[in-house]
């Protein structure tokens, strides 16, 4: 990471770039605390300057430093500048792992792993998959966020399934379905409960119908009616479990799991969309609504 000044940004303002071009920019102010409206708080009901956090995407205001117990006491969350600021980048850097992970660094994690479990490297390597399909299943997981330090799991789902398919997208999703017992546990409000929204089953069997798959893609077919139905029934759920500091998660079928994923990431990259097949057999889902 190499941080340098540039004249052309307004005070107090920072970007993050990624090979020479701009993935985020947003403010900081460093003599002032920001209070989120998290916790059932309203932070921008204080006295300050208004501003959106940068991570959350929740309202709040950076205020005075002496005014942080007041907010606290208004049920506001308040942290400093530079944890605003490293938690921001944080962020940035789980977001666009997958444009970070070239084949070289693919290699250096192969080559990591073959000196602890060279059996498994050499079934890979070159005769089942080459370096490039590992590395595009790699980034399916980390586009998604799903961590790949588990990865004697990840290429053990890759051998099995290779005989098979060499779709990275295939790939990633059976190795989604491993690593469930890992990630899911992250998005649960508590033990062995996901709170989530589900579609209506006549909406469910409706998209996966239109799911769309190629050698080299996977997406949905969809006409403006059904997308802007579909935009009008969950924008508004998304905003509220965010507003509420939970996750934005829906759970469908493996089927539709993915092409809806990549169709809604444009709109709500915030949005966890979870197959009931990557979910572990004690986990209950309490419905946050049903799309209908």
């Amino acid at each position: 990471i190499g941080v340098r000044d540039n004249i052309e940004l307004e005070p107090n303002e920072y970007r993050f770039l990624l090979r020479g071009k701009e993935i985020i920019r947003s403010n900081v102010i460093p003599d002032r605390m920001l209070a989120m409206s998290m916790g059932g708080g309203d932070a921008t009901k204080l006295e300050g300057i208004p501003t959106i956090e940068p991570v959350f995407g929740i309202g709040a205001t950076w205020i005075a430093e002496d005014k942080k117990r007041e907010a606290e006491v208004e049920g506001c969350t308040v942290v400093d500048p530079s944890s605003v600021l490293v938690t921001h980048l944080s962020d940035v850097l789980k977001r666009f792992a997958y444009l970070i992970l070239e084949r070289e660094g693919t290699q250096k994690l192969l080559d990591l792993i073959k000196d602890k479990n060279p059996t498994l490297v050499s079934e890979l390597l070159p005769d089942l998959v080459n370096v490039g399909v590992i590395q595009r299943t790699l980034q399916n997981l980390l586009r998604e966020r799903i961590s790949i330090k588990n990865l004697t799991l990840i290429l053990e789902t890759i051998a099995d399934m290779a005989p098979i398919t060499k779709n990275p997208d295939e790939l990633s999703e059976q190795a989604r379905k491993r690593l469930g017992m890992y990630f899911i546990k992250e998005y649960e409000v508590e033990s062995d409960k996901l709170l989530a929204m589900t579609f209506e089953p006549r909406l469910e069997q409706t998209l996966i119908s239109r799911v769309k798959r190629s050698q080299f893609d996977i997406g949905l077919i969809m006409d403006p009616t059904l997308t802007e139905g579909i935009i009008a029934e969950i924008d508004p759920k998304i905003k509220e479990m965010t507003d509420r500091g939970l996750s934005p998660i829906i759970v469908t079928t493996t089927e539709l799991r993915l092409a809806f994923r990549r169709f809604m990431e444009p709109s709500y990259p915030q949005l966890v969309v979870l197959s009931y097949q990557e979910l572990l057999t004690e986990t209950q889902i309490e419905s946050f609504g049903a799309i209908a």
